[in-house]
């Protein structure tokens, strides 16, 4: 029930996050707590809120909804949708990215590790005027590798 509780404080910062509450980021992630995602890879409270506040300078409206969750012993799983107008490029565009958040807590129910899992590739790089072309071919091209394979079980 643990879990249960501390995911549940998680999502609700997580779906009212503003630039004045990610100091509040202290109360629910531990001092080392370890944030991974396609782009970050960091360790430390102050890197963690560096990441969350960086979001603020590069989108305008971010919104974090979570659809899902689930929790196991010191393992939560959060299931999102995030939405934001870019301000570098596909400006004036919504952007929709779907993710999954993993959470690991300690002894004392801090987050301790957070992994975001989203695809990169078709969320972001595809969206670039240079990149977007290049990414989007291959994403095509393996896409119809896999229809074409058979499914196989060993």
């Amino acid at each position: 029930m643990v879990c249960q509780h501390k995911c549940q404080e998680f999502r609700c910062f997580l779906e009212t996050v503003s630039r004045s509450s990610v100091a509040m980021l202290g109360k629910l992630m531990s001092a080392d707590i370890r944030f991974r995602d396609p782009i970050h890879d960091v360790r430390g409270l102050d890197k963690v809120q560096n990441v969350y506040l960086r979001l603020f300078d590069m989108v305008d409206s971010p919104r974090f909804t979570v659809t899902h969750s689930a929790c196991t012993d010191d393992l939560c799983f959060l299931r999102w949708q995030f939405t934001c107008r870019p301000r570098l490029f596909g400006r004036g565009h919504p952007w929709i990215v779907e993710a999954v958040t993993a959470l690991r807590f300690d002894q004392a129910g801090r987050v301790r590790e957070q992994a975001d899992y989203w695809d990169a590739g078709q969320h972001l790089y595809e969206r670039m005027r240079l990149l977007g072309p290049v990414f989007r071919f291959f994403r095509k091209r393996r896409m119809r590798a896999v229809q074409a394979a058979p499914l196989t079980c060993p």
